[in-house]
C-alpha cells in the first residue's frame, strides 16, 4: 500500500520535472567547483589541495543544494497542500492518514539521499578523471582511501537527507511555504559553514550531523501523530 501511494504522489506532483531541475543543479554546481578551481589556484590553502579537502567540498555543494530542493519538496508536497485544503480531502479516503504523510516523507528522503549521493559519484569521477590528464593534486588516492571516502560519505548523504526534514517543523506551524524556505536555507547555513577554512566544516563534527538527522526523522514522525489532532483541524 505504502508503494502503491508513493508511486501515485511521484506522478501527482510530477517528480520528474524534480529530477530535470536536478540535473540543471549538477550542471551548476560542475561550473562552480570549475570556477573555484581556476580563480583559487596558487592560493595557500588551495580548495583542492588534496583528496579529503576536495571530496569535503563536492559534498558540502550538494548538501547545500538538495537540501532547498528538500523544502522546496516539502513545500509543494504537505505544505501547499494545507493552505489549499487538499491534504483535508485526501484524509476522506480510505487510508490511514499517517500513510499518506509517510509516502510523502518517503519521497522527500530518498529524492534527497539520491541526489546527494549521485552529486558526489558524479562530480567525483570528473575530479578524478581531470585530475588523471592534467594531475593537479599533488597526493594520491589509495583504494582503501576511496572505499573510506564512500562510506564516510554515504552516511553524510544519508543524515543530510534526515535533516531536511527538519524545515517541515517550522512550515506545519502556520502552513507557510515561506518560513518553510527560509528554514531550509537557514539549515544550510548552518551545517555547510566552515570552520578554519575548508579543511573543517560543521559536518566533519560527526555527532552534530547525526544529532541534526535524528531531529530530521524525529519531527517527521511528530509530523505523523500530530495528524489526529492540531494539524487536521
Amino acid at each position: 500500500m505504502l508503494l502503491r501511494l508513493i508511486l501515485l504522489e511521484m506522478r501527482k506532483h510530477r517528480l520528474a520535472g524534480y529530477i530535470g531541475g536536478a540535473a540543471i543543479a549538477n550542471v551548476a554546481i560542475l561550473l562552480f567547483l570549475l570556477l573555484i578551481g581556476f580563480t583559487d589556484w596558487g592560493a595557500k590553502d588551495y580548495a583542492f589541495a588534496n583528496y579529503e579537502v576536495s571530496f569535503m567540498l563536492i559534498d558540502t555543494c550538494a548538501r547545500a543544494t538538495f537540501i532547498i530542493f528538500a523544502g522546496a519538496l516539502l513545500s509543494k508536497m504537505i505544505i501547499g497542500e494545507y493552505r489549499n485544503k487538499t491534504m483535508n480531502v485526501m484524509f476522506t479516503y480510505p487510508i490511514k492518514r499517517h500513510k499518506l504523510i509517510a509516502a510523502k516523507l518517503v519521497i522527500v528522503f530518498v529524492f534527497t539521499f539520491v541526489m546527494i549521493m549521485f552529486t558526489d559519484l558524479l562530480m567525483g569521477a570528473i575530479l578524478l578523471g581531470v585530475d588523471h590528464f592534467y594531475s593537479f593534486i599533488p597526493d594520491s588516492l589509495s583504494n582503501t582511501e576511496a572505499v573510506t571516502l564512500l562510506i564516510k560519505y554515504t552516511i553524510s548523504s544519508l543524515s543530510a537527507a534526515c535533516m531536511a526534514l527538519i524545515p517541515l517543523l517550522f512550515g506545519m506551524r502556520k502552513h507557510s511555504v515561506t518560513t518553510t524556505m527560509v528554514s531550509s536555507i537557514l539549515l544550510v547555513l548552518v551545517v555547510c559553514s566552515g570552520i578554519n577554512g575548508p579543511s573543517v566544516s560543521i559536518n566533519s563534527i560527526i555527532f552534530i550531523p547525526l544529532a541534526l538527522g535524528a531531529i530530521g526523522l524525529w519531527i517527521a514522525s511528530l509530523s505523523m501523530v500530530r495528524l489526529e489532532t492540531k494539524d487536521v483541524n
